[in-house]
Formats: structure tokens, C-alpha cells, sequence
């Protein structure tokens, strides 16, 4: 299997804020299709960035972020990558990758998961509600407590099988899913 760019994990990811894995797929896929190169989707037009992404929702901010993202990244470094934070230390490459307008803590902790390999905990929504239904995290902690408390209490060698099987029971489970009450669970 080919190995991602990390510029392509964090785009992928930045798509997937408030939308559904497949509608954020194919606006992925469909931004690559009409520019196959990242200095590509920097140098053109918004609006014809944002059409390509539509799909996956919001797509005149994100198409906004992407383009600040790159032309950052250009004026800085020469390029459009991101490869640069391969072999980091985590708190450099998180430092680095949050940096930039819409790359929160749980898109950057996605990148250095599933990117870079290094041990982070990402707390999307269904990790979220499922730790505080098990108790694992205050009931009414936020989103980024519960990322805070999670990444102190699962150990770096869970922390990647734990999310992934938390997002798939909280995808699969009727009354994990976005949709389900309190109650249910």
C-alpha cells in the first residue's frame, strides 16, 4: 500500500469536519481529479477549489483553509508538503500542524496517528460520547478535555487500536451513533 502524504492526511481530514466519511471521501477525491498537484489547488481560483469540494459541505471555508494552508507552506518552505514533520517529535509536529486555521486538536491528533504513526488519541465524536457513556472521562467534559484526559490516560501502544475500535463500535452501535439518546446508551 502506498504510503499517504501527510499534506493528504491533513487535507482528508480537514474535509471530514462536519460531514460523513463518504461524502468526505469523494470531495478528497474529487479536489485531486481536477488538480492533481497541491500547487495546483493553491494557485487556483477559490471558487473552483470550493466546486470541487462541495460535496463534502462548507466548501467555501474549507476550500479557504486549504488554499491558506498551502500558500503558507509555499512561502515558507518553497512547496506544498508537509513531509518535513516526518521523524518529529509529536509536540513538534502537533506545534506545527496546529498552527494553521482550522487544524484543531483532533484533525492534527488524526494526522499523527494515522500519518506520522506517532502515538496520539483522537477524539472525534464518536470517541467522544463513548467515553464519557463508560465513564472514562467526565460527563461534561468537552471535546478537546476529553481528547486532554484521554492522551494522558490510554497508554501509546493503545492508543491507535483503541480509536480505531471506539469509531467502529460508535459507527456500528445504534445506540452509540450520533443519532442515539443518552438514554440507549
Amino acid at each position: 500500500e502506498e504510503r499517504r502524504s501527510v499534506l493528504d492526511s491533513v487535507v482528508r481530514t480537514l474535509l471530514s469536519q462536519n460531514t460523513t466519511d463518504a461524502t468526505s471521501g469523494r470531495a478528497f477525491d474529487t479536489l485531486k481529479e481536477r488538480f492533481p498537484t497541491w500547487e495546483g489547488v493553491r494557485t487556483a481560483p477559490l471558487a473552483a477549489v470550493a466546486d470541487a469540494i462541495r460535496v463534502g459541505g462548507l466548501a467555501d471555508i474549507k476550500a479557504g483553509r486549504i488554499q491558506a494552508i498551502l500558500s503558507t507552506l509555499a512561502a515558507e518552505r518553497g512547496e506544498c508538503s508537509l513531509e518535513h514533520l516526518r521523524g518529529l517529535p509529536a509536540a513538534a509536529a502537533k506545534a506545527e500542524l496546529s498552527r494553521f486555521k482550522g487544524v484543531g486538536k483532533k484533525t492534527a491528533a488524526c494526522v499523527l496517528l494515522f500519518a506520522l504513526e506517532l502515538p496520539e488519541f483522537a477524539v472525534d465524536t464518536h470517541v467522544w460520547e463513548i467515553s464519557k457513556a463508560l465513564g472514562w472521562v467526565p460527563v461534561n467534559a468537552t471535546r478537546d478535555q476529553a481528547y486532554d484526559h484521554m492522551n494522558e490516560l490510554v497508554p501509546d501502544e493503545l492508543k491507535y487500536d483503541l480509536h480505531v475500535l471506539l469509531v467502529r463500535h460508535g459507527k456500528q452501535c445504534p445506540a452509540c451513533a450520533k443519532a442515539g439518546s443518552a438514554k440507549q446508551r
